[in-house]
């Protein structure tokens, strides 16, 4: 599918000119509303925009799940995709792969690749085995019984709870209990020892593991140890003595420079003034007018007469009809050829107008 033969320069200008109007910043949706310009028409989409400010001054548009309304920027998007064709949709909003929507998926906690499956996989894979260069595992916990020795301290710690931190292609380990016995300096242990009889604090411990087949427990042989409460002590006393930034020093005036003996340089000669261009010759942009600044009209006192949600309604809709009769004073002065969005405005005002009537006919007033 082509692009329309469009003035790039005015394509350019009404892309940012209507990003403004819809509130879209983002690079997205600001190049989306590029290709529906060049794919589109200019004429579509003045359209599509006029439906989309009846559609806001209506209450606007609700999502597919109502729970809020589209923003400006969604309406006009929504009402696109419903009125161009199937090819131009595709070139327009070009499809994604989206693995969350797809019917195929396997749910949540089931793996791609099975734990019973590793077992054939691994026999496979032994063949040709690689090299480990490094390792280190880290636990967090509270330990069990202490066993002490002149130079070493032992204890052991257990991982029951499920792992939910995993990707969701990877197998899940087994559920059953995994024993991890720790292997401590005694030097390290006396340091974290005192501030772990409290029972809120944990053990952290970092090191390196291998399996300890006779046990049946991953044996883990500690590197550092610490103590979570420490730790937290630890930089709060950092902070504490950390000096604070010394202020910065005013700098000094500088002194003025004596004046010179040389005589002042000549003025310069004004520059001759720019003739203005005249306001019939600046090219007047397709979206000056559809949406004003609105004045500010200041809200009435409630009327008497109507209950009091009614009669704050009843000014809302004074304000409203105020602003679009500005509108339309405002388009009328312009010249026929510019007077852009006037019917739409008008049929705006005469349904605010027959809101208004409605409403003071229901309550007497």
């Amino acid at each position: 599918m082509d692009k329309l033969d469009l003035p790039e320069e005015e394509v350019d200008a009404l892309v940012t000119e209507l990003a403004g109007l819809l509130g879209e910043v983002e690079k997205a949706p600001i190049k989306q509303i590029k290709r529906i310009i060049q794919y589109c028409g200019f004429d579509f989409v003045r359209e599509v925009y006029d439906e989309t400010v009846e559609i806001e001054a209506r209450g606007g548009l609700m999502l597919s799940k109502q729970d809020r309304r589209r923003t400006m920027g969604g309406v006009f998007f929504y009402l696109t995709r419903e009125k161009i064709t199937e090819a131009q949709r595709f070139v327009i909003f070009p499809p994604f792969k989206n693995y969350q929507k797809s019917d195929t998926r396997p749910p949540i906690g089931v793996p791609i690749l099975s734990w019973k499956e590793r077992i054939a996989l691994i026999e496979l894979l032994k063949t040709v085995q690689g090299d480990v260069k490094s390792m280190r595992i880290l636990l967090n916990g509270r330990p069990g019984n202490i066993e002490k020795r002149d130079d070493v301290v032992v204890t052991t710690m257990t991982q029951s709870a499920p792992i939910s931190n995993l990707p969701r292609v990877v197998p899940r380990p087994p559920e059953q209990p995994t024993l991890y016995t720790i292997y401590i300096s005694a030097v390290q242990w006396a340091r974290i020892e005192e501030s772990l009889a409290n029972p809120a604090d944990n053990l952290l411990v970092d090191g390196v593991c291998a399996l300890d087949p006779e046990t049946n427990s991953i044996a883990v042989f500690a590197s550092n140890v610490y103590s979570e409460l420490l730790n937290a002590k630890a930089k709060e006393t950092a902070a504490a003595a950390k000096p604070p930034k010394p202020a910065k020093e005013p700098k000094p005036p500088k002194e003025a420079k004596p004046a010179s003996d040389k005589a002042a340089p000549k003025a310069k000669a004004p520059a001759p003034v720019q003739p203005q261009t005249p306001a019939a010759d600046v090219k007047k942009s397709r979206y000056a007018d559809v949406q004003p600044t609105p004045t500010a009209v200041p809200a009435a006192p409630l009327n008497p007469n109507l209950p009091p949600d009614a009669a704050r309604k009843l000014n809302e809709l004074n304000a409203s009809a105020a602003l679009f009769r500005q509108k339309v004073n405002n388009l009328l002065g312009k010249p026929p050829g510019q007077q852009f969005g006037l019917e739409m405005t008008q049929k705006l005002l005469k349904n605010v107008e027959d809101e208004i009537a409605a409403l003071l006919k229901k309550h007497n007033a």
